[in-house]
């Protein structure tokens, strides 16, 4: 991973003296200081959350003493990690001139990601890659994933639940976004600007005007008809456009990538055939719930990670540096370190959540002329662990409704808001987020207690059932059976709702939960009317229409 020698040191003594075990890992990596440094840079930003937003986005024409245009685009990505799939699907598939540009390196993320192999083929529907091109990126895959909670002084000491289609791909980020950013390039049309920090977006009638600051230095100003932020969590074009609240919950999530475990089927040892989706090895403590994450990848590689939720308001519990301490602390109790053992790289960041209070999207994702999407928008749950799953699910959707935007010129806040990937299921189902919470005073076991109950009630019920809350598509017939089998095995479960929720949050679950019905009749009627097939016609409206109610 290149970056430039200039590259500012966060990490102070302090830092490395406070984190010895999180210090010393990293410096046996490749490449290790760098990591550390760019880990300091994002756990110390996460402050921002609770800071006033800054002033990125300007309406009106620009000063004129600013640096003339340096090039014009059909479309402005920021964010070089999601915006780049979706750019180079737009340049490539579409051919849209298109700029994506990047703080760090376009192309490069600090994570892994894991996928169902029915999922991986929408990136071939949305016409990004052929099937032979994606196998260069899938470097593992998994006969079969497990979920398994501690149940130490439980009500319920559930058994370990097996998903056959959930997570049973690892793909490479590097080999994907490389093959990205070759397609971006080929055409000679589109480009990638790395180490580009943006400065600010000038909104006007006729385009968007985006200023960069290039390695830290040089100033550079670009035109675009349409501009896109993916640049995540963080954004601080969302945080302008939700001055609020931009996520409810943070998931700060910290792992590596690394060769030499010990090998077998017992429950410390690394089994390559095997997902581990989700696992907690004890109960809360600290006011975190800690789960964890494992999969096999390429070359004997195990990708571990551990994880917490947290309200965003809770900014001491979010810190990275401090969970990667507990993460070394903690890892052989997780998974026992062979003879050979070595960490290959890190992987880490943060996953937002928004609780949804009202009806419909409750974030404001676009303004004229300029669209969020990815984590920037944070509409999917955050019970699927990354945006990844989400963004491939969507992509062709998103995609082909940016092209029949521009194509139509539908580029004001109302129509661009149509393109995100919202919906009420998502919604009902990220409140759920707030159950994974250890909260202050709470009895330790609560979290384990509930998740428990959660996973022998799926146990009970037809595959499909947990399947569609694993990948963020769970319909309302298989949401009502999950909550009647709950019910049934602990029949004072609602006593919660208003405990862990609160009255303003139990409120929003239940108009969620109305939200969600009044949706799922919407989309039968749709189907008995013929109203889907009607509705497949090249405008931008009637296709937002379609993909809402066929959920392509």
């Amino acid at each position: 991973m290149s970056q430039p020698a200039t590259l500012p040191r966060l990490a102070s003594r302090a830092i490395r003296e406070a984190y010895p075990q999180t210090q010393a890992a990293f410096a046996a990596m490749p490449d290790g200081e760098l990591w550390f440094e760019r880990l300091v840079e994002l756990d110390a930003n996460r402050r921002r959350l609770l800071a006033p937003p800054e002033p990125i986005l300007l309406y009106g024409p620009a000063a004129e003493t600013r640096p003339a245009v340096a090039e014009t685009f059909d479309i402005i990505i920021a964010g070089g990690c999601f915006g780049l799939i979706v750019g180079a699907t737009l340049a490539a598939r579409y051919g849209w001139r298109t700029l994506v540009f990047d703080r760090h390196q376009v192309g490069k993320t600090h994570r892994d990601w894991n996928i169902s192999r029915g999922e991986i083929h929408r990136l071939a529907e949305a016409g990004l890659f052929t099937e032979a091109e994606m196998e260069a990126f899938i470097v593992a895959e998994y006969d079969r994933g497990f979920v398994r909670f501690h149940a130490e002084g439980c009500l319920i000491d559930a058994d370990q639940l097996w998903l056959d289609d959930v997570l049973t791909l690892a793909v490479s980020s590097d080999r994907l976004l490389a093959q990205c950013r070759q397609k971006l390039l080929q055409d000679g049309r589109s480009q990638c600007l790395d180490r580009a920090t943006l400065r600010q977006a000038q909104v006007e009638e006729s385009g968007v005007t985006v200023e960069v600051t290039l390695q830290g230095r040089e100033r550079l100003r670009f035109r675009g008809r349409l501009f896109i932020d993916t640049m995540g969590t963080l954004s601080p074009i969302a945080r302008q456009l939700n001055p609020r609240e931009t996520v409810s919950y943070l998931c700060p999530t910290v792992g590596t990538i690394a060769k030499g475990f010990a090998a077998g089927s017992a429950a410390d040892e690394v089994d390559a055939r095997v997902g581990e989706i989700l696992v907690t090895t004890e109960h809360a403590k600290d006011g975190r719930q800690l789960l964890w994450e494992g999969f096999a990848g390429r070359d004997e590689e195990f990708t571990t990670y551990l994880f917490h939720y947290a309200p965003v308001g809770a900014i001491d519990r979010l810190s990275l540096l401090a969970l990667f301490e507990t993460y070394f602390e903690t890892l052989p109790s997780y998974k026992r370190p062979g003879a050979d053992f070595a960490f290959q790289r890190p992987v880490f960041g943060y996953i937002p959540g928004l609780h949804h209070v009202g009806l419909g999207p409750q974030k404001r994702t676009a303004t004229r002329r300029v669209l969020l999407l990815g984590d920037a928008a944070s509409l999917n749950s955050p019970l699927t662990f990354c945006g990844f799953g989400s963004l491939v699910r969507n992509l062709r959707r998103i995609t082909h409704l940016i092209d029949l935007a521009l194509k139509g010129d539908h580029l004001d806040e109302a129509s661009l808001r149509l393109i995100n990937a919202y919906e009420p299921g998502v919604a009902i189902m990220a409140a759920f987020t707030r159950y994974m919470v250890a909260d202050e005073g709470e009895d330790p076991k609560a979290v384990n207690e509930l998740l428990n109950i959660v996973l022998e009630a799926l146990r009970r019920l037809p595959p499909s059932v947990r399947t569609g809350l694993f990948q963020d598509c769970m319909e309302w017939g298989d949401f009502v059976k999950l909550m009647l089998e709950m019910q049934k095995l602990h029949p004072n479960i609602w006593e919660a709702v208003p405990r862990k929720l609160g009255t303003v949050y139990a409120s929003a679950w239940v108009l969620n939960f109305i939200e969600f019905s009044s949706f799922a009749l919407q989309k039968q009627l749709a189907a008995w009317t013929g109203r889907i097939e009607r509705d497949i016609r090249e405008d931008f409206h009637n296709y937002a229409n379609y993909y809402r109610y066929a959920l392509v």
